[in-house]
């Protein structure tokens, strides 16, 4: 079997190159407990793994979260000690969803984070991870919008578990992009930056994800037909 680096020089649709990104994640060493989940997001073969050391980046902002909660803290008990008119705005939002029905939480979190400062996309995807107390000052770029909302919607109580940031090619601008997956009422949503919307996943077809993450897993997303490809070469190298 070829590996994962020659299959990559050798592939041609872009499909598969995007994959290749995807795969090498999981290149380095033999993830933890993985697992192979032949439909995932948008449909894709998905491989996940309970091993974060690979994105230490984003471990660096989940070690940010207990600050975030205590400036948040403060800000509720003490309006005189929020830090910034953003904190307020955003306490006051949580405070206002707190009691309101799931459906409605997720789409106004989306609507309200939405109207937040837009930084420039970084061309490297390595780029550094924001906070998401910097966020709440400076807000961010999509990435930082996908993590904000996680934040925002684990404390309105939803389980981390269903919810991913995910880091896609967004294939009609031709350039990286991420979004907040969600799973409520056995239905998949995205909740994109640049769309108020709540979006159902089967009906967004111009995002090819790479990977994603919550705080406990990370998922390498592959397009069926890359690893049927790969079988297949398999197969003939093994023949000759």
């Amino acid at each position: 079997m070829r590996s994962i680096s020659t299959f990559c020089r050798d592939a041609r649709l872009r499909r598969h190159l995007f994959a290749c990104i995807a795969m090498l994640a999981f290149a380095a060493g033999p993830p933890a407990r993985a697992e192979i989940t032949e439909k995932g997001l948008f449909g894709l073969l998905e491989i996940s793994s309970d091993d974060l050391s690979a994105l230490p980046m984003w471990r660096s902002v989940m070690d940010s979260f207990p600050a975030l909660a205590d400036a948040a803290r403060e800000c509720d008990q003490h309006i005189e000690k929020c830090d910034t008119q953003q904190m307020t705005l955003w306490r006051t939002k949580i405070a206002e969803l707190k009691h309101a029905e799931k459906r409605i939480q997720i789409m106004e979190i989306n609507r309200f984070l939405n109207d937040w400062k837009h930084l420039p996309e970084a061309d490297d995807e390595q780029s550094r991870w924001i906070t998401p107390l910097e966020f709440v000052s400076n807000g961010g770029t999509a990435r930082d919008f996908a993590v904000m909302k996680y934040v925002s919607l684990t404390e309105l109580g939803f389980d981390p578990a269903s919810m991913r940031i995910v880091i896609v090619n967004d294939v009609l601008r031709n350039r990286n992009h991420a979004v907040l997956s969600i799973r409520y009422r056995g239905t998949q949503y995205i909740l994109d930056s640049l769309n108020n919307t709540l979006l159902e996943e089967r009906l967004v077809t111009y995002y090819l994800p790479l990977y994603s993450v919550n705080n406990t897993t990370r998922w390498a997303h592959i397009p069926q037909d890359f690893m049927s490809a790969d079988e297949v070469a398999s197969e003939s190298e093994e023949n000759d």
